[in-house]
């Protein structure tokens, strides 16, 4: 923030009516300053954050005691028009053209936030007084009500997107164990225990849009308003832009008196409980259990609340820490995962998650866990207090690493919650300042951790919520929803249903009148030249060029480095896994899991994995395996996935130790039975959980019908590894068949890690490092050398793109819907060949004739989402596949949503389609913001410099991209369609999975084939997987 010679920080808001309360610095890095209106009690907090990117997280505390959702639907409402831009869409189309990509929002149970960013300053600022007009001043229609929250369809079914959204999670079972764990944790009156979603019950039968007016009325005022800021923006600059809006607020006059929410005492939790909570399963095989206790106050307790964040990691965190190693790490174990979680309440909520429970171990949980927890305290399971300080310390490395790559929702986070809970501006500088507190509590003794147990773990009532799966509770939900729904036909009778479609069809008419055109112009298109972008230097073991410091021309491997400005030194390992046989990939997700917890031979010592899991701890700030580039979940690939990855995050004073590990993991790991026993276990619990999820399963699907049996996308399914696992641990009860696992597993490891299929990607601060750190590369390779590292010419980095690895059988099935007991929404994939080239010349008009379409109040929205056939929606091409994706999620009725879609693109297909003019520079300038967000944090800076080498294109290419849909003309478009979106809408080249309950597949096989689609239905994904996946591979 700059100022003029005479000014000072708190002389800038004086003069428009704002006060500074206090300044402070975000673990010691980013400054944060906080004001206050004199005038309206409005609060704004800025923080400097650098980068491309402004963040507006416009945050009011909200309190419920009941399940009728009114935060969660006031929420959707808002965005529905406002006093001055009375029309729906306007904010949203006006957000495009400030250079964002819609607006968007979030409800919790204590407060909700809304959010905008833009790319630069300029659009920020017109866009922030809009935004609040409609946040304080919203229209809250009846008929907006009825699109938004609740109505009920003519054919006598329930719809709304809200109601679609809800449904989507009401009854899975992460929901139902989490909602009845805060119920009986916060017993009596108390807005802690509140669905703030809303219940689908209540939504249809006790939710008013006057409840809600209501509602707004009381929550939503300026003296309960937090703006928060982040970005490089000048704050005179948000005090002039505010300046109008706070005189319309004067305008309306004096206000009730204000009551700050969450201020009443939380009636305590007396005893401990002990419930089961059944949920829809498909298969009765794994549960789950969640124990929870009251935790330290975020009001008054905020060191001993960050001290149990810490002691729970502690508890949790990797295989050898108590918890994994006693319920996990073990032959036959009782979870796939303990996790911990801890909801920052003024009596907050901590708790512990045991997922994938056997189902004949559910009711041991809670004794042995509770009976580990008094070995704690009595002194049988000491804490390790060394263990304990590395557990602090990478917490320390964690939170800076936080704030250097998501710092603008670190920075949110941070003043939400002294909002919330805050009262001092001592109270705002400790929740800036969470390095601080870290690093005194490396100072505590024992006897603090100990007593922390004692009194919120062991003498403390506690709450166990065991999730049950349930075949019959799937057939009593579907039951109870058909006979509701009979009733409520037979009930209303024709007329009344005509009545219900008639109130459906003129609210969407008067949601849907158009605003004026210069209403939608009424904000200039920004600047683009005035955006700040991060700065990166690139070279590798090939340039002339090298950094004076790090010069890897004579490095052992081939190198990739990024000079950028941050606090880490980040390692990327990059494995083609190309020479792999077919059968080999099966043991991918296996290897990449043993090789981070097995024994190390150092030398002439095997150091136990309990040590290397301790170590690696100690001396990284993250590690992790993937296959493909970028994060992605147990059982799926990220893009480019014949790519193998190892990843480790070290602090510059120990990239020694970060090049010991490349070595120590990928050539010095030695894999014993027990190992390959208990990680494989582990894998094959984490099965029931992924099953449940209709989304993940519909990719899962779609990815089995795309890619050929010789990719990792086919061999690393769920479902594949699964039945593949379980037959690895029954040879691994043979000696002769255990040889074999292991020899298979070493040859993944021989081809690998040759050093002709190595490449390493590193991103640091090349000016911080010594000059004498290059030489320890020379040491990333074994000596003497490994089978696998025989000397060999270094090659740069093979990419096999994933278009390569296309199943090329036509005869195969196209289009299948699979039955899920554990969802109630569809869940609906589509993909169809699209563009091969990062660099072609079509990808920038395709991406505008697309962003047109899904933009937020685009024609899809209006169609889709506006009439509540689906939550959400998508249309997107994936060079490195070659597809064209187009997806529904959450949907309540997938055909309609399917149906809108294909007579939205084929009324744009045509020649003489005319394109508005308003849609069509909002699209642009969304697209344009969705393009520089890729770059908003030296993290994503440094995975878009990964990805170059991959897409094969320079460094500069998103710049390139922008410029190239700068020069998009609306005439380009029809051809574009015609070429790419045709072939989506065939069914004999599209490609199709679908995700429903088991009682909807018939209706989408007639519903589909009546727009030429032959489905074949089967009535689990096993089935699904047992009939299509296994005829080749013999195990």
């Amino acid at each position: 923030m700059t100022l003029e010679s005479n000014e000072t920080i708190d002389s800038v808001p004086v003069k428009y009516g704002f006060k500074l309360i206090c300044s402070s610095k975000a673990n010691n890095l980013i400054p944060v300053h906080k004001y206050k209106s004199v005038n309206t009690g409005i609060t704004v907090v800025l923080g400097e954050v650098e980068g491309p990117v402004v963040n507006g997280y416009f945050a009011l505390a909200t309190e419920a005691h009941d399940d009728d959702g009114l935060p969660h639907t006031l929420e959707h409402l808002i965005f529905l028009g406002s006093e001055d831009y009375p029309y729906k869409g306007v904010l949203d189309l006006l957000a495009n053209r400030c250079m964002a990509s819609g607006t968007n929002a979030w409800t919790d149970t204590d407060h909700t936030c809304y959010t905008m960013t833009t790319a630069g300053s300029e659009g920020f600022l017109s866009l922030m007084p809009i935004y609040l007009d409609h946040i304080l001043y919203p229209l809250l229609t009846d008929a907006g009500f009825t699109t938004e929250v609740h109505h009920i369809t003519g054919e006598g079914k329930d719809g709304g997107v809200v109601y679609c959204e809800m449904q989507g999670r009401e009854n899975t079972g992460e929901s139902r164990v989490n909602l009845e764990l805060q119920r009986e944790v916060y017993p009596g009156h108390c807005g802690y225990k509140s669905e703030t979603g809303g219940i689908m019950s209540n939504l249809r039968d006790s939710t008013t849009n006057e409840k809600i007016r209501t509602y707004h009325k009381a929550y939503y005022r300026p003296e309960n308003l937090c703006l928060i800021i982040t970005g490089q923006v000048e704050a005179e600059e948000v005090f002039k832009m505010l300046k109008p809006f706070e005189e319309k607020i004067m305008a309306k006059g004096s206000r009730d008196e204000f009551i700050r929410p969450w201020q009443s005492s939380v009636p305590p939790l007396p005893i401990s409980v002990d419930k089961e909570v059944p949920y829809s399963c498909d298969e009765e095989d794994n549960g789950m259990v969640y124990i929870g206790w009251r935790g330290p106050s975020a009001v008054t307790e905020l060191y001993k609340l960050t001290a149990c964040a810490v002691l729970l990691k502690y508890l949790t965190d990797t295989p050898v820490s108590p918890l994994p190693k006693e319920f996990v790490d073990i032959p036959d174990p009782y979870c796939s995962q303990v996790a911990y979680s801890i909801i920052e309440n003024s009596s907050s909520l901590v708790y512990f998650t045991f997922e994938n429970v056997p189902k004949d171990k559910l009711n041991l949980i809670k004794s042995k866990m509770l009976s580990l927890l008094s070995d704690i305290v009595e002194g049988k399971l000491p804490i390790d207090i060394n263990r304990l300080v590395t557990v602090i310390r990478r917490h320390r490395a964690e939170c800076l690493t936080h704030i250097e790559n998501n710092p603008h929702f670190c920075i949110a986070s941070m003043a939400i919650g002294d909002m919330l809970y805050g009262n001092t501006k001592e109270d705002l500088d400790q929740r800036l300042n969470q390095i601080a507190e870290l690093i005194q509590l490396e100072t505590e003794p024992v006897d603090f951790w100990v007593e922390l147990i004692r009194q919120f773990l062991v003498d403390a009532p506690h709450v166990v919520i065991r999730g049950v799966p349930s075949i019959e509770e799937q057939k009593r939900l579907a039951k109870d929803e058909d006979e509701r729904l009979a009733a409520r036909v037979k009930e209303l009778g024709k007329e009344g249903l005509a009545e219900k479609e008639a109130l459906m069809m003129k609210s969407t008419e008067e949601n849907e009148k158009p605003p004026p055109p210069e209403m939608l112009t009424c904000v200039p298109i920004p600047n683009i030249n005035s955006i700040n972008f991060h700065s990166i230097e690139s070279f590798t073991s090939k340039s002339e060029k090298q950094h004076p410091n790090f010069d890897v021309t004579n490095s052992p491997l081939f190198f990739q480095i990024d000079h950028i400005k941050t606090n880490f030194v980040y390692l990327f390992v990059l494995m083609d896994s190309s020479e792999l046989s077919q059968e080999l990939r099966f043991y991918l997700q296996l290897y990449f899991e043993l090789i981070m917890e097995s024994p190390i031979q150092r030398g002439d010592e095997q150091v136990t994995y309990e040590e290397v899991v301790a170590q690696l701890e100690a001396d990284t700030v993250a590690s992790t395996t993937r296959i493909g580039l970028e994060s992605a979940s147990r059982f799926t690939c990220g893009p480019f996935s014949h790519t193998t990855c190892l990843m480790l995050q070290v602090e510059p004073n120990k990239f020694g130790k970060g090049i010991q590990w490349i070595r120590e993991l990928l050539y010095e790991t030695k894999l014993t039975p027990d190992r390959i026993r208990i990680v494989a276990n582990k894998i094959i619990n984490d099965v029931a959980q992924a099953k449940r999820q209709g989304n993940k399963m519909a990719r899962d699907l779609l990815k089995g019908l795309l890619f050929s049996k010789e990719s990792n996308h086919y061999s690393i399914s769920l479902l594949r590894q699964h039945k593949f696992l379980t037959k690895v641990l029954e040879q691994l009860s043979s000696p002769e068949q255990t040889k074999e696992v292991i020899s298979q597993l070493e040859q993944i490891r021989i081809t690998l890690c040759h050093p002709k299929n190595v490449v390493v990607h590193m991103a640091a601060n090349c000016d911080a490092l010594l000059k004498s750190d290059v030489t320890l590369l020379s040491q990333i390779l074994p000596s003497p050398p490994h089978p696998s590292s025989t000397p060999s010419t270094l090659n740069s980095l093979h990419v096999t793109e994933d278009w390569r690895l296309l199943n090329s059988d036509d005869n195969q099935g196209r289009h299948v819907v699979v039955g899920m007991g554990a969802v109630e929404s569809f869940f609906m994939c589509q993909a169809a060949p699209g563009i091969k080239d990062f660099d072609h010349e079509d990808l920038a008009p395709l991406l505008v004739f697309l962003q047109y379409l899904t933009q937020l109040e685009g024609p899809m929205w209006k169609q889709i989402r506006g009439l509540g056939h689906a939550y959400s929606y998508n249309m997107v091409p994936r060079p490195n596949e070659g597809q064209l994706y187009l997806t529904f999620y959450r949907a309540t009725n997938v055909v309609a949503a399917y149906t809108e879609a294909k007579n939205i693109i084929e009324s744009h297909l045509k020649p003489d389609t005319e394109w508005d003019s308003t849609l069509f520079d909002s699209a642009k300038t969304s697209l344009i913001f969705e393009i520089i967000d890729r770059e908003k944090s030296i993290g994503d800076v440094v995975a878009q410099s990964l990805l170059t080498y991959f897409k094969h294109v320079p460094h500069d290419y998103n710049k390139t991209l922008v410029q190239k849909i700068i020069r998009v003309n609306s005439s380009d478009l029809a051809a574009i369609g015609q070429k790419y979106l045709v072939p989506l809408l065939d069914p004999k080249v599209v490609r199709t999975s679908i995700v429903c309950h088991p009682t909807q597949t018939q209706h989408v096989l007639s519903s589909f084939d009546n727009l030429g689609f032959k489905f074949t239905v089967y009535s689990s994904p096993f089935h699904f997987n047992l009939q299509s996946s296994f005829k080749y591979f013999i195990i």
